[in-house]
């Protein structure tokens, strides 16, 4: 039983005696009720039909005789809760532990899906004795796995993967390194933010930065490699940790670690592992780390707020992923940033914006100068579970028991508050939330996230909305002119499409010649929530050579310079030279 504590705002008090149980049903929409407060949750759970007698339980029902009481009341068998009235008092009045031998998280008579109910015999009359409700969802173990390696530069011939599994937050976190085509090859090293796929050097210090190091450990005072113990070393730095690969062509380990966490702010889940050479720490292939599931047991969901309007405040994106389990239990949401200023070469750098989700979509509002009318019609700050409904005007209140240590008492749509704030123009930004749902009856998807200004101010800055991300592949083969980039066939390919860069990319790897060089056969990655018109409208502009109109609608405004053609044209499976050389045959 984790820490309790009132979030309405009614009370700072902290309570006592309060009887506690599982009820038969999942919790409904009166969970927040004034009046008959959770009454959709049915009655106490007892699957065995006991004969109750409701009049005098305490002739059958009593410590000594548990077994005459029903399945789901805790009460009688583990006695009353308190709950805090501020976090300050919460882990010293609430937290506890209980071991129950009666009840079942699986089989005929599981808990699953019912409710936990927290009652309140001394609260209004009219809300009843039920002051809170929950359901009973599933906490599944989480896995990590490191298997898309990309060469830094040059190809690699790297096979295998690093396995990582964490049973639960409290467990340790056992990690399988199974390696073969390791060249010249001394550590390797989990960075704070994932691989960027198109870029020619993607594991470079500029892209995927420093050794993550969250607890800001003096590398200067670790121990030699494996001297010391675990929290002696960056987290990130496996090698020094566990073991160096010192040159081996094939690294096989396994071991237990104590620090890397797959739960929670400090989860690895979304950064990278890059291998550093023996010479300077060069850096010679990294890969992104990624959730490791099975699609008959779970499915991963994407979102995207993109802040590409060209009127718009703030130019990049924020993206989101959450593993949605079959039981309908979720993961933390892991939340990459990158966001700069308008302007290819505009390198300003602000720092310490607030961000919120707000409940509505944005549209022509998000590219209006006047910051008092900026993103006004997202509306206000998301609070779908109705947090300090009591007393909403206290500000104070708030402030003091909202924070990344007690997330569930902010509203859903407090990111600054849970995480922190965001900077424009510098590194990428890594987060974890506990409390960003992208599906289901409360979902972040659909509504907006707004940031505002630099050094805390309350002026609306910037806005977009959060969409699916969707991720199409395909390949293609294009002819190759003379002095062909393909930095800049990409450049040309978005501008016609109306799409920002990080809604058409390529997969470096996969890009090869054909036809003794006369074509490029080339992986494109179609992003976002056009993703589909994105891959039609390009398969489209192979072909003719034109499009009249952008794939992506922008609200409000029409580019009236728009370029509308190519000269990049698609290639056959015959080699082009082959074609001409007949061609001059038959003359």
């Amino acid at each position: 039983m984790t820490v309790q504590v009132h979030a309405d705002g009614a009370t700072v008090n902290n309570t006592f005696e309060h009887r506690w149980a599982i009820h038969e049903r999942p919790p409904g929409a009166d969970y927040y009720n004034w009046t008959g407060r959770c009454l959709s949750a049915g009655k106490v759970y007892e699957p065995h039909g006991i004969d109750i007698d409701t009049r005098h339980p305490d002739q059958y029902c009593r410590t000594g005789l548990e077994g005459l009481c029903r399945l789901g009341d805790f009460t009688t068998r583990h006695g009353v809760l308190s709950v805090a009235g501020k976090k300050m008092d919460s882990a010293r009045l609430t937290r506890r532990l209980f071991t129950d031998t009666v009840i079942g998280l699986s089989g005929k008579y599981s808990i699953m899906k019912k409710s936990l109910v927290i009652y309140d015999d001394h609260g209004p009359v009219a809300r009843g004795e039920r002051m809170a409700c929950s359901i009973v969802s599933g906490l599944h173990r989480r896995k990590a796995v490191v298997r898309d390696w990309f060469g830094n530069g040059d190809e690699v011939a790297l096979r295998g993967k690093i396995e990582m599994i964490q049973q639960s937050e409290y467990d340790v976190t056992n990690v399988q390194v199974t390696l073969e085509g390791l060249d010249d090859v001394k550590n390797y090293k989990i960075h704070p933010v994932p691989v960027e796929r198109e870029l020619e050097f993607p594991c470079e210090k500029t892209t995927i930065y420093d050794t993550y190091n969250p607890f800001n450990v003096n590398k200067s005072l670790s121990p030699p490699p494996t001297k010391g113990t675990a929290d002696q070393y960056e987290l990130g730095d496996l090698g020094d940790k566990y073991g160096l690969l010192e040159d081996a062509r094939t690294f096989t380990t396994t071991y237990n670690e104590t620090q890397i966490t797959l739960y929670g702010p400090y989860s690895i889940i979304g950064r990278s592992v890059a291998f550093h050479k023996k010479s300077r720490d060069r850096r010679w292939a990294c890969s992104s780390i990624e959730r490791g599931y099975s699609p008959s047991e779970a499915r991963e969901l994407r979102a995207i707020a993109s802040f590409h309007h060209p009127g718009g405040f703030a130019y990049g994106y924020i993206r989101m992923t959450q593993l949605i389990h079959n039981d309908g239990s979720a993961s933390d949401t892991v939340i990459e940033v990158k966001l700069r200023h308008p302007g290819v070469r505009d390198r300003n750098l602000t720092m310490n914006h607030n961000w919120n989700i707000f409940v509505n979509p944005v549209g022509v509002d998000a590219a209006v100068k006047v910051t008092n009318t900026r993103c006004v019609a997202g509306g206000y700050r998301w609070n779908p579970y109705f947090t300090q409904l009591a007393d909403p005007l206290n500000h104070d209140l708030y402030n003091q028991e909202c924070g990344a240590d007690n997330p569930l008492r902010c509203d859903v749509g407090d990111l600054t508050a849970r995480l922190g704030t965001i900077n424009i123009g510098g590194e990428r930004q890594m987060f974890v939330d506990s409390n960003f749902p992208l599906e289901g009856t409360v979902s972040a998807m659909g509504r907006s996230i707004v940031i505002f200004g630099p050094e805390r101010s309350g002026e609306r800055f910037a806005c977009a909305n959060i969409e699916p991300d969707k991720d199409i592949i395909k390949a293609f083969n294009i002819m190759k002119p003379p002095r062909f980039v393909l930095g800049l066939f990409l450049a040309e390919v978005r501008r016609v499409l109306g799409a920002p860069e990080w809604a058409v990319g390529v997969d470096a790897r996969r890009t090869r010649p054909l036809h003794a060089g006369a074509c490029l056969h080339v992986l494109l990655h179609f992003s976002g929530p056009h993703a589909n018109r994105l891959e039609l409208d390009f398969t489209k502009l192979l072909a003719s050579g034109r499009l009249d109109e952008p794939s992506i609608f922008i609200p409000g405004y029409v580019e009236t310079k728009r370029k509308k053609t190519t000269s990049y044209r698609q290639c056959g499976v015959t080699d082009p030279n082959e074609k001409k050389s007949e061609l001059q045959d038959l003359f």
